[in-house]
């Protein structure tokens, strides 16, 4: 089940990835700097759950808040992606 699990939020993460390393209107450069943006902006969010002590689950005052906000940022995580497939597929003017 955890193996399940791992594999839809790696999907979550790479399938916005490499839909828009797959975008034929952009250079080639561009094409990869708006893929690696895409897949790392979910090590940012996870990242600051591992770097702040309190975030790490290892609150000594407000546990409920801590672990509130771990939670917003672990589902930010996951939908990042998506959001910045979005803003970045978006149309120029």
């Amino acid at each position: 089940m955890r193996v399940l699990l791992i594999l839809i939020a790696f999907g979550m993460i790479a399938v916005p990835a490499l839909l828009a390393l797959a975008r034929h209107d952009l250079p080639r450069g561009r094409r990869i700097g708006n893929a690696l943006a895409i897949f790392l902006a979910p090590a940012v969010a996870l990242g600051l759950i591992h770097g702040v002590p309190e975030l790490d689950g290892r609150a000594l005052q407000n546990p409920v808040a801590w672990t509130t906000l771990r939670l917003v940022l672990s589902g930010l995580a996951l939908i990042l992606p998506w959001c910045l497939y979005v803003w970045l597929a978006g149309t120029r003017r």
